[in-house]
């Protein structure tokens, strides 16, 4: 029997990814859960055989959550901190919630490392601390009813970052010559940072979902790769063919810069990932069971990158 998966955040790159892998599996079919039915993305989905488009929103009522989740066998959720900020713990526990009302037999969370918890108080990240709370809401749930079977996958910087939030700066030398420089908050004397084609998201939900008992209650970082900001740097000289170097601002220099939107939160991610690494001490090695990840040098590759 084909079940029915509701993707929430269908529209964006983690949702988007997973309806993508989803359509292609003969054993589920696919419902958009989106404010706008009607944009220009849920028609392109709507044409690539979803099974239908629901307007639904993160803020709505449990009530109208619930009602949209009718008829679902799983569902992934992502929580959007940046659109919701405070209110993000309470449409996420809201989310699970309906889901449970629904009949949802399998939930699938999109998290984030729980910086706060592992930092000892030290740092505090709320677009990461938030969705651990969520997380520990719906474990609870899972606790209270075994049926409801919850599993959990944590994004790692996106590769896709690197193309378009950080991608190399290009100089001209006083010889004339055009180098490029890569400057992120990422210490090279510190924890190299996991990283990730976000679109191999939908691989490894689709893993999960195929196999609830086997990832029941598990945490499912994903990671391509793990790598310093020279070995970054160092990899995109190789594939382009140009000189590329990496310059390290420091967390507490970049926390400073007004320009960039939210530089606060940031800064004490990065700062968190110099220390302990992006996941801290979270078993890495279940996600390329379930499929191989592309390397950074991979990804790339096959999104035929240049530098000019």
């Amino acid at each position: 029997m084909t079940k029915l998966i509701s993707v929430f955040g269908a529209t964006g790159q983690q949702g988007g990814g997973i309806v993508q892998v989803l359509l292609k599996n003969p054993n589920f079919k696919v419902r958009v859960l989106t404010r706008n039915p009607d944009s220009e993305i849920s028609l392109k989905l709507k044409e690539q055989g979803v099974f239908d488009i629901v307007k639904c929103d993160d803020s709505d009522s449990k009530e109208r959550i619930q009602e949209a989740l009718k008829g679902s066998y799983g569902v992934f959720c992502v929580t959007n901190y940046w659109a919701y900020f405070e209110k993000e713990v309470e449409y996420g526990c809201n989310m699970a919630d309906a889901a449970l009302g629904a009949g949802v037999k399998h939930f699938v969370f999109s998290g984030l490392t729980p910086m706060n918890k592992i930092s000892n108080g030290r740092l505090s990240v709320p677009h990461y601390d938030q969705k651990y709370k969520i997380e520990q809401y719906i474990r609870e749930l899972s606790k209270l009813n075994p049926t409801f079977i919850s599993s959990f996958v944590y994004a790692p910087g996106y590769m896709q970052n690197f193309l378009s939030f950080y991608p190399p700066k290009k100089n001209i030398e006083q010889d004339g010559a055009i180098t490029f420089t890569l400057t992120t908050p990422s210490d090279p004397n510190g924890k190299p940072l996991d990283i990730g084609d976000i679109s191999e998201m939908g691989h490894i939900v689709e893993g999960i979902l195929s196999n609830p008992i086997q990832y029941s209650g598990s945490v499912i970082p994903i990671s391509g790769d793990c790598l310093t900001g020279p070995q970054i740097a160092e990899i995109y000289s190789k594939v382009t063919g140009k000189t590329v170097t990496f310059k390290f601002i420091p967390p507490s220099v970049f926390r400073t810069l007004s320009f960039i939107h939210n530089s606060e939160a940031i800064a004490s991610m990065y700062e968190f990932c110099n220390q302990y690494g992006a996941f801290g001490d979270i078993d890495k090695s279940i996600a390329p069971t379930i499929h191989k990840l592309k390397t950074f040098e991979e990804f790339l590759i096959s999104n035929n990158v240049k530098l000019e």
